[in-house]
């Protein structure tokens, strides 16, 4: 396909969106209106609307309008009492959400793959920056990335102005911590199929150990955790993993009837591979004991434990109202339990617990039936993509995406660093061998 004029502009704006979002050592730096990753989206948008309208006669773009149509009409009807923190979290997550499935739509509906593969090899080298970075942070200071953000409550100058000066040197957030999480499974797609990467296995080795250092050094347990479950499932292999399936149910029956303290012993050994007093050591250590006094979800005194009572908490408010959600034609500001009085502020705040289990909370908030709309978005743009990609492939891009989604069953998950890696850089890393010259083997429709 010859590429037009208006092929590279559009390459460019998502350039600069992508950029804007995986490489904060150079936007975080910046005059505060250069550094705008708005300024961006707003051009994006508009330059759809003058010149590219056919992008919303795509599916994925109107499940998504309908969705945030019915989501903000809500808002401001049935809705009407909805909280200020659930009322932006919903905002941001549809905003970021369009931007990446537009950014994908247009790439897929005009057939520039060879622009997409460009700005998603570019993107994958701003995250590489971005590790480096948050390693040489996470050095200076562990706890950075969680100071960043909870920075809203610090109330000393010479604290914040600390606090900043590590934001400069453009290590990742809580939201670039999904992105380095959720690669290693293509990472290992492209170290099987050499013969179509566009590094070596020296370099995609390379840039594994880095991300999972960044990982690791931002102190991020659920994140780390994933991380090495879906590291062991690529090692295993799709057609491994079919020819095992005695194997590993007589390994789930070992597991079973293991006495608790060889789990307890090898978690606690894990921990100590971190440093002591250090949060991976804390919250390894942690598991192990949530493991050795029974495994009680109404335990509190472990984290583990607070996080299934949170479950609970949530569910109580759920069932007032399940279909949909805990604010409809709320009269009062209790919102079926959902908010507490808070003295010192004088107003209904949220259960802040259960807002951090991120599918539940909105399952709660929005109730089933938009519930139901909004993960119909997800799936039908997996389905899509899986019809696009060659066998291989599907497997490893499955397990990121799902890998990517999980980490919301336990933790607060968006920000536009997630969303563009599921909506752009996942389906984007197909069509990489694109930029490898001589690679003629390459299928760009294999289903066809």
């Amino acid at each position: 396909m010859q590429r037009t004029a208006k092929h590279k502009y559009f390459e460019f704006i998502a350039f600069m969106l992508m950029a804007s979002t995986f490489l904060p050592l150079l936007f975080n730096n910046l005059p505060p209106f250069v550094k705008s990753h708005h300024i961006w989206t707003v051009i994006w948008g508009i330059s759809l609307i003058t010149s590219y309208l056919k992008i919303f006669s795509n599916k994925t773009i109107k499940h998504v309008l309908v969705y945030g149509l019915i989501m903000i009409i809500s808002m401001f009807t049935v809705w009407n009492q909805i909280d200020d923190w659930n009322f932006q979290l919903l905002i941001n997550e549809f905003y970021n959400i369009f931007i990446g499935a537009s950014v994908i739509a247009y790439f897929f509906e005009s057939k520039d793959y060879f622009g997409l593969a460009r700005i998603t090899r570019w993107s994958i080298i701003f995250l590489f920056i971005t590790a480096i970075m948050t390693i040489i942070s996470s050095t200076i200071d562990p706890m950075y990335a969680r100071n960043i953000v909870g920075m809203a409550s610090v109330s000393n100058e010479a604290e914040i102005e600390s606090i900043l000066s590590l934001r400069y040197l453009g290590g990742g957030n809580y939201s670039t911590a999904l992105s380095f999480m959720c690669l290693f499974p293509v990472f290992f797609y492209f170290y099987k199929n050499t013969g179509i990467s566009i590094i070596s296995k020296r370099m995609i080795i390379i840039t594994s150990i880095v991300f999972f250092l960044a990982l690791s050094g931002m102190q991020i347990f659920t994140n780390v955790l994933i991380a090495i479950v879906i590291i062991i499932i690529s090692i295993i292999g799709i057609k491994k993993l079919k020819q095992s399936i005695m194997g590993i149910s007589l390994l789930l029956f070992i597991i079973i009837f293991t006495p608790n303290e060889v789990f307890v012993n090898g978690i606690n050994s894990i921990g100590g591979y971190f440093k002591e007093g250090s949060e991976l050591n804390y919250k390894f250590t942690d598991l192990a004991r949530f493991i050795e006094i029974g495994s009680k979800i109404e335990d509190k005194t472990t984290t583990v434990g607070l996080r299934g009572d949170r479950y609970f908490q949530l569910s109580e408010s759920f069932f007032q109202s399940p279909l949909l959600g805990c604010y409809f034609l709320s009269e009062n500001n209790n919102a079926h339990g959902y908010l507490n009085y808070n003295l010192a502020y004088g107003k209904s705040v949220t259960q802040v617990e259960g807002t951090h289990l991120h599918w539940m909370n909105k399952l709660t908030v929005t109730g089933l039936f938009i519930f139901v709309v909004f993960f119909y978005i997800l799936y039908s743009f997996l389905k899509n993509n899986i019809n696009r990609f060659n066998s291989t492939y599907k497997f490893y891009y499955v397990i990121s995406s799902l890998a990517l989604l999980s980490y919301g069953l336990f933790k607060t998950f968006g920000g536009k660093e997630a969303w563009y890696t599921f909506f752009i850089l996942l389906p984007g890393i197909y069509y990489l061998p694109l930029l490898k010259k001589g690679n003629s083997n390459f299928n760009l429709n294999p289903q066809k």
